[in-house]
């Protein structure tokens, strides 16, 4: 209006947002930036927001989280749109964030692409370690046991000491979402028993595992070519939060979290 003269206490001035930098979501406005406070929310929040947003502008959003938050908000949005995202953000930029999942979460995502796209991505992994996870994971349906299970577990010698496992959960904790329970096998692999996590906590610290451990009934346990319809009564039967899988001699391949199975269970929650 021509009044900006008058304004000597500066109460007409107003801080406008271009409105072509914002967008409708659920009847509010949420800006094409992205602050800093929403990097605070929860993932499955994160998550939300994204789903609402067109893929364009999705993807824009995933690109602006570091690879590790970006790795947590991809595993909460919804399978369809996930694939499409993973699409457009292409395997340079994707590498980076699947470099931050686990081999099962990559094994997850890559099955949803065609194997030829799954391959591009997969070449831009640079871990070998995790990517030879992959490939092993790849083999097994993915309602099955070996197809759920993680491969990334803490387990040790049934002679060594309390003191010892305890310094083998610290080296896996940033690998691990959760750790219920340690598990005990023998130099080959073979599997021995379990013991909690709590009992390694008040245990003293000189006892040896073998000692303290408790031995699984061998129906509790899982085989790889298990499928879902029979993972699910025996982790309610001996109420099991994770469940060791072995394979064909008994040497521990792998677990099976109550987590991995309520998300086959219900992908779109």
């Amino acid at each position: 209006l021509g009044v900006e003269w008058f304004d000597v206490f500066d109460l007409l001035t107003s801080h406008l947002i271009d409105w072509r930098q914002a967008q409708p979501i659920h009847r509010m406005l949420k800006l094409d930036t992205v602050s800093k406070s929403l990097h605070k929310l929860h993932p499955a929040d994160l998550a939300n927001i994204i789903e609402d947003l067109s893929v364009k502008r999705g993807r824009d959003f995933v690109s602006s989280l570091d690879a590790k938050n970006a790795a947590e908000v991809l595993q909460e949005i919804n399978p369809h749109l996930r694939k499409i995202l993973v699409k457009y953000l292409g395997p340079e930029k994707a590498a980076d964030i699947l470099g931050q999942m686990s081999p099962e979460e990559v094994v997850d995502l890559m099955q949803m692409l065609p194997k030829e796209e799954a391959k591009l991505f997969l070449a831009n992994l640079d871990d070998n370690s995790k990517l030879k996870k992959v490939e092993r994971l790849f083999a097994y349906p993915n309602d099955t046991a070996g197809g759920l299970m993680s491969v990334d577990f803490v387990a040790v010698r049934p002679g060594c000491t309390v003191r010892h496992a305890r310094e083998e959960v610290k080296k896996m904790s940033d690998k691990l979402n959760s750790i219920v329970y340690v598990y005990v096998t023998e130099e080959d692999g073979t599997f021995v028993g379990v013991i909690s996590l709590r009992w390694l906590l008040i245990s003293n610290a000189s006892k040896t595992i073998k000692n303290l451990m408790k031995k699984c009934a061998p129906h509790s346990t899982l085989k790889l070519d298990q499928n879902i319809e029979e993972i699910v009564p025996i982790m309610t039967r001996y109420n099991l939060y994770t469940v060791a899988v072995l394979d064909d001699n008994k040497k521990l391949v792998g677990v099976v979290t109550i987590d991995d199975v309520m998300r086959h269970l219900v992908p779109y929650a």
